[in-house]
């Protein structure tokens, strides 16, 4: 069920190691990927990196979330993160997530590792439904779901209180019969 890593024309996905942590903070602190993003804190210590990569392993342990670092294949650069989150056993559903490094923005990043995400999610956990949310102001992020699929479902009208601001966001979903309808695939 649990993968460590994953192979796409341009990315190698794997999951996070101590190594990273440098690497991941040059690319957390930017200000567009804090300004853009709704679960990421202003100001991150490399003490904070450190519990995050605890509370993923824990998350992965007992199977609530699978986080992993991007790299692009030619060079071994880290780019950044995608992942499975908030997975749902009961409802057989889960969260993408996702951020890039704004130096390779528009480039079909995001959407390459999305792409995997979900395939692993639908044909390798068995999901039923995949949901991305993204805060309005980043319609960047709205654009990766939808190239992989995902069908808006509303606006979460005020939903996110962010530097004394409260912003909207966007909920977007994929239906596992969708994705296979997409990948022509027979079940």
């Amino acid at each position: 069920m649990y993968r460590k890593e994953f192979y796409t024309q341009r990315l190698y996905i794997r999951e996070y190691n101590k190594k990273d942590i440098d690497d991941f903070l040059r690319v957390i602190r930017q200000p567009k990927i804090y300004d853009t993003t709704y679960g990421i804190p202003r100001d991150y210590s490399k003490m904070r990196a450190r519990w995050w990569l605890r509370m993923i392993k824990l998350n992965r342990v007992n199977g609530f979330a699978y986080e992993y670092a991007v790299f692009l294949r030619e060079t071994g650069e880290y780019v950044g993160n995608v992942g499975l989150i908030n997975i749902d056993a009961n409802h057989n559903h889960a969260d993408i997530s996702y951020y890039i490094d704004t130096a390779h923005n528009n480039m079909g990043i995001a959407t390459e590792a999305a792409q995997e995400m979900l395939r692993y999610g639908f044909f390798e956990l068995g999901h039923h439904k995949i949901n991305g949310v993204c805060m309005s102001k980043n319609p960047a992020s709205r654009r990766v779901m939808e190239k992989i699929g995902m069908k808006y479902e509303g606006t979460l009208r005020e939903d996110l209180l962010k530097d004394g601001i409260y912003c909207d966001l966007d909920r977007l979903s994929i239906l596992k019969e969708e994705y296979y309808t997409i990948c022509k695939v027979e079940k």
